[in-house]
């Protein structure tokens, strides 16, 4: 393919100069009228040589080229596409992350719920062995004057934490536990 185009790259220089030598070689004692009808005459032989040895590579050439970004187009509409494919897997993900976001939103809350009942149950337990105390002191009579402050500090111990919890721990709050522990349930079976 190099050899023919440089073949032809000589060939069409050659044609170029040969107009220029037979002008240089003609006499110019003849009228400018016959001098311009014969430059249009070698410049049609010119072209019409041209147009026959180079109307192939050309048109070869012209055919690669389009062919070359017909290639490019569907590259660039494929990497398009992949990178569609992509931005659409990291937003499924994203949407993904944020439910899993308050998914363990939702379990923390329930996790306080449950540290909640069990301090509750701890402070009942709490209650009762210091209820049972208050008890055996009673029947001792020698104690008595204990028992009735280890009752009153038990007292106050209970009032405070109810306190405490009562402002700590409000209705809503209670409503909202039990809803989400209906929800857990309810994920559950």
């Amino acid at each position: 393919m190099l050899r023919r185009t440089l073949a032809l790259s000589l060939l069409a220089g050659a044609l170029l100069l040969l107009p220029g030598l037979v002008w240089a070689a003609a006499d110019t004692g003849r009228s400018p009228l016959y001098d311009l009808a014969m430059k249009f005459v070698n410049f049609g032989i010119l072209a019409g040589g041209l147009f026959y040895f180079l109307r192939k590579p050309v048109s070869q050439a012209l055919a690669q080229r389009r062919d070359g970004i017909k290639k490019e187009l569907e590259e660039a509409l494929a990497a398009r596409d992949a990178a569609e494919a992509k931005y659409q897997e990291h937003k499924a993900r994203v949407a993904a992350l944020e439910s899993e976001i308050q998914s363990i939103h939702a379990d923390f809350k329930a996790e306080g719920e449950r540290q909640r009942e069990r301090i509750l149950a701890d402070a009942e337990k709490a209650a009762a062995s210091i209820r049972r105390q208050v008890e055996a002191a009673a029947a001792n009579e020698v104690k008595r004057a204990t028992d009735e402050l280890r009752s009153e500090a038990a007292a106050l111990a209970v009032q405070l934490a109810q306190e405490l919890l009562s402002k700590a721990y409000t209705p809503e709050d209670q409503k909202k536990a039990v809803e989400l522990t209906i929800q857990n349930i309810g994920r559950v079976h």
